[in-house]
């Protein structure tokens, strides 16, 4: 009887010893891999992406972050990149991802963050064609002659065009170039529409008329305003509304049909 109690001691001690040995050795296997939420694939730790501290979301693979970047960049064309955790709004440090990208995307992306940054001041680009230097109102107010840092030439910052004396800037069609002509002429033969914040073309190929213009901004590629709701009461938006839900209204009317007749069938 005595016998078995000890028995029972020894193997009510050893137990707890084995469960701490299991549980370090899960511990172990945690640490060494990982699966990725994207490839859904087990990867090693090392391959971890580490993200911004105020961001939790560790639980990618550095081969997805990467692909997940140069597809916004090369796509999308944005320079603000999001976590790709659900509902995360952590914005992706672009110094953090450099080792793990190619040289021409970690440069494409410089290039939109650059272009971000300038898009919120004021700029025109010089109107001489051996020069064409940016140059950015950074003190702000109503400039109207300025003369170029470049080239030292003058021009009118407010219509972007060589210096104007004697004519109003609604008078000076006479001095644009040639090429604002074409571009002009480009822009209505494929139906771009003008960014109502930074005046870039937007290419509208397919979907939702709501578009992103590289800036951020939201607006509608029908009629060039702002998102101020969820839908644009515009007249091409109307139509192009009516016309969906004509579509909409014929499949449910065809459905129904299909259902009835089959209900005959059965009979």
């Amino acid at each position: 009887m005595g016998n078995i109690v000890e028995k029972v001691k020894q193997t009510s001690e050893e137990r707890p010893k084995e469960e701490k040995k299991e549980e370090v050795v899960e511990v172990e296997d945690d640490g060494l891999s990982f699966t990725c939420e994207i490839c859904v694939e087990p990867v090693l730790s090392n391959k971890r992406f580490k993200s911004n501290k105020n961001c939790g979301h560790r639980s990618y693979c550095l081969d997805c972050i990467a692909k997940y970047i140069e597809v916004k960049i090369q796509e999308y064309n944005m320079s603000e990149i999001k976590c790709p955790g659900l509902g995360c709004t952590e914005v992706l440090d672009p110094l953090r991802c450099r080792d793990i990208l190619p040289v021409r995307v970690f440069e494409s992306w410089s290039d939109a963050l650059c272009e971000t940054t300038l898009l919120q001041w004021q700029r025109v680009y010089c109107p001489y064609s051996d020069c064409s230097a940016l140059i950015l109102n950074e003190c702000g107010g109503n400039v109207v002659k300025t003369k170029c840092p470049n080239c030292k030439r003058f021009l009118c910052y407010k219509c972007g065009v060589p210096w104007h004396p004697g004519y109003r800037c609604n008078e000076t069609g006479q001095f644009r170039g040639q090429d604002d002509f074409l571009l002009c002429q480009l822009m209505n033969e494929r139906k771009w529409t003008r960014c109502p914040a930074c005046s870039h073309g937007v290419e509208l190929r397919s979907g939702c008329k709501f578009v992103r213009c590289r800036c951020g901004t939201i607006f509608c590629h029908a009629c060039g305003r702002k998102r101020s709701r969820e839908w644009c009461w515009c007249k091409r938006s109307i139509t192009q509304h009516l016309k969906f839900s004509a579509f909409l209204a014929l499949a449910l009317m065809l459905a129904c049909y299909c259902l009835w007749m089959g209900a005959i069938y059965m009979k």
